[in-house]
This record gives structure tokens, C-alpha cells and sequence, in this order.
């Protein structure tokens, strides 16, 4: 589940999420039932939605650009990737349903990724010589130079990935561990959660700043679960913790030179409208300024039709603009781009019927992913595009509706 991710760059093997595909379809032979699991799964109409969508767009990425004479066809390997992600997650939770998991072996697999990923953030972010190793073996050149002007602080983690993708990820495993503590972890004690939030957050942010909105969805998920009368007492049950936790690590940070010049640089960004407001004198916004100018009029042709360009004659995005909203207008016209936002409510929407018998909370989370999923695509493309985002949700949600199928016929 890892490598499939993360899909990082070994030396002589590769891209991971390549021949973690090949272990999984590998693993149907090692692990018993997977095969029954996998006919009666296919024998379902909810597996084929996906599917269908994914083959939609695929098709209107080729077509669009042929009818425009312009055959940039450049995200149609996307689309496709995106067709072998989800069977890859389908076999993938067959064989974790075949291997008598429940419910919470599901949430908890996500929540061990996020906490292996975590830990790699902070060795890399503490120790130079080991980032430098990892990201020597997993980054090529031009990411690395792109992250050195973070010092040490962004881009670290066992990952090809840098910048959005990277954080859009955490982000979501962020939402996913709350509603894992939430539903399946209530006996475990607040400070141990706050201690777990803090190392992940962290990770996170130095992912990127945007996965922040996955950890406040998945915090407004846990108080929901609790009760909002519990949610004044509990923020200053975890304020106090976070202080008690932190003085002590910041004491010693500070007393060591080099873990000192990795924070102030982790402050300088996560942080990056605080240190400008007291060293300048003004709110610093420039990630926000820069994504609001992506957002420009467009004719009337390009909203119904696009421009059938995907890339720029540079090689960069067409018109170099960022976000998801832009990018698929700019390509598909409204039209398509309306069939893949509302084919990702119906996908989402199916998992929900199926599961809300089963899986207590199932409806709130699903929101809280669409809510978090329509936020990222404000800031760049990801609904039914980004790979690994979308891979998280297969798995999930086919373990879950595998499960539920189960309980049905049982």
C-alpha cells in the first residue's frame, strides 16, 4: 500500500506503484478466497462506475483535442493510469478482505501508511545525511533543486512526489486518522492522540500547506462523532497537552544548532504569513495572490468547447494555470468537465448506499471527503485525476463495500 502511494524511484527497479501493482496481482495466487472476492465484486454495478467515468474521460481527453486539431493528448496516460489504480485497489482490497480483516483493519492499514510516512518526514527533516540519501535515490534532479530553497523543511519523505500531490495525500490520511480515532479508537487516550496528531500534522504541513484542510475535515469529523458539547472542554484538554508537549521539544531544538536553522526554515514556509507580518510589517499571501491570478475569464467558446490544450508550446500547463476548475475547462469545455464532477458524486454516492447499514458515520465521511476533494481542485487538478488521492478511496471504500456485501448475504 506504501509503494503504491508513494510511488517512489528506487534505482535498477523503478517506479514502486509499477511492481506494487505486479505484487498485488501476485498476491491473488499467495492468499485464499481472493479469487471468490474478485467475482463478487465484478458481479456488482457499483464496481463499474468508476470505470465508466475513468473511460469517459479518457476518451473526451483524446477526442477533444482531435476535434480542435490541437492532439494534445498528453492527459490521456493520466486517465489510464488512473483505470490500472483503481483495479490494482480493487484486487488490493480483495485480498485484505480475504485475509478475514473487519471495518477497522481497513482504517487502520491507512493510518500505519501515514504514521510510516510521518516518521520519514521528521528523520529527514532531523537528520541531513539520511535526507540526502533519500532523496538522492527517490527525487530527481529538479525537484531536489526546487525543495533546497525550503531548507531542509518541504519535500522531505520516502516519496517522488513534492509540493501539491505530496500534500494532498497526507492531507487526506489526516482526515482518514480522525475518523479512524473517531469510530474505532475511542478507548485510546487523548494525549497519545495529541501526540500522534502533532507528529502527523507536522509531517503534513511540510508536505505542503494545503494538507492542512484534510486534518481540520477530519477534526471537524472527530467532534461531530463526539458531540459539540464535548468540544470546548476537549480543545482545552489538547491546548494543554500541545503546550506541555511542545515547551520541552522546542528547548531542546533550540540547544542544538542544526535541528535550529531545520525549524526556523519549517516556520519561515508552514508559517510563511506570521514571519512576514513580523519581519515586514504586512500579512504575506503569496501562495493565495498567485492562485487567484490563475483564475481568469474565459470566452464563452472556451466554457462550452475548451481549447482542447492540455500543454503549453513551453511545456507547461496551457495558459500556466494551476488549478483543477481551469485545467478542465480549459481542455474538455464545461460539459465533460460537469460528467467527471458529478461521475465523482455518483462513485462517491454508491459507496454510501452500500455501506450506511454497516459503517456507522459512513455518510459524514463521505461529505467530509467530496468537501475536502472540491477544495484541493480549487488549488489544482484532482477529482478522478490525481492518482494516489484517488487510490485512497478505492481502497477504502471496495474493502468497505466488500465487507457490507458480506454482512448482506450472511
Amino acid at each position: 500500500m506504501f509503494s503504491s502511494l508513494f510511488a517512489f524511484r528506487l534505482p535498477g527497479i523503478g517506479n514502486s506503484s509499477y511492481w506494487s501493482l505486479a505484487l498485488i496481482l501476485g498476491s491473488l495466487l499467495l492468499v485464499n478466497n481472493s479469487f471468490s472476492n474478485v467475482k463478487l465484486l465484478v458481479k456488482q454495478k457499483v464496481f463499474y462506475s468508476p470505470i465508466i467515468i475513468l473511460l469517459l474521460a479518457a476518451l473526451s481527453a483524446f477526442l477533444i483535442p482531435i476535434f480542435h486539431q490541437t492532439y494534445d493528448i498528453s492527459m490521456v496516460k493520466t486517465w489510464v493510469n488512473n483505470l490500472f489504480a483503481y483495479i490494482g485497489m480493487s484486487v488490493l482490497a480483495c485480498i485484505v478482505v480475504s485475509a478475514d480483516a473487519r471495518y477497522k483493519n481497513i482504517f487502520k492499514i491507512v493510518f500505519v501508511v501515514l504514521i510510516t510516512q510521518a516518521v520519514f518526514v521528521w528523520l529527514m527533516m532531523a537528520i541531513a545525511p539520511l535526507r540526502d540519501l533519500i532523496q538522492g535515490l527517490t527525487k530527481d534532479a529538479a525537484t531536489m533543486a526546487r525543495m533546497e530553497e525550503y531548507g531542509g523543511a518541504r519535500g522531505v519523505g520516502f516519496t517522488s512526489f513534492a509540493a501539491f500531490s505530496f500534500s494532498t495525500i497526507m492531507g487526506a490520511l489526516g482526515l482518514y486518522m480522525n475518523f479512524y480515532f473517531a469510530q474505532y479508537r475511542q478507548d485510546k487516550s487523548l494525549i497519545l492522540k495529541v501526540i500522534i496528531f502533532f507528529v502527523t500534522i507536522i509531517a503534513g504541513i511540510s508536505a505542503g500547506r494545503a494538507s492542512i484542510a484534510g486534518f481540520v475535515f477530519g477534526l471537524g469529523f472527530y467532534y461531530f462523532t463526539l458531540g459539540f458539547r464535548h468540544y470546548f472542554t476537549g480543545a482545552m484538554r489538547v491546548g494543554f497537552y500541545c503546550l506541555v508537549l511542545i515547551t520541552p521539544l522546542i528547548i531542546y531544538i533550540m540547544s542544538v544548532p542544526a535541528l535550529t536553522e531545520v525549524v526556523t526554515s519549517y516556520y519561515k514556509y508552514a508559517f510563511q504569513f506570521l514571519h512576514k507580518y513580523f519581519y515586514a510589517g504586512y500579512v504575506g499571501r503569496s501562495s493565495l495572490d498567485t492562485l487567484d491570478k490563475m483564475y481568469f475569464p474565459l470566452t464563452e467558446l472556451q466554457i462550452l468547447w475548451g481549447d482542447g490544450k492540455y500543454t503549453g508550446s513551453d511545456g507547461s500547463y496551457y495558459l500556466h494555470t494551476d488549478p483543477g476548475f481551469m485545467r478542465f475547462t480549459l481542455i474538455f469545455g464545461i460539459f465533460p468537465s460537469l460528467v467527471i464532477y458529478f461521475g465523482f458524486l455518483w462513485v462517491m454516492f454508491n459507496y454510501y448506499v452500500i455501506n450506511r447499514p454497516y459503517v456507522k458515520n459512513i455518510g459524514v465521511l463521505i461529505l467530509a471527503i467530496i468537501g475536502l476533494s472540491f477544495v484541493y481542485h480549487y488549488k489544482g487538478e484532482l477529482i478522478m485525476f490525481n492518482v494516489s488521492y484517488m487510490k485512497l478511496i478505492y481502497f477504502i471504500f471496495v474493502s468497505c463495500t466488500l465487507l457490507s456485501l458480506k454482512q448482506k448475504s450472511s
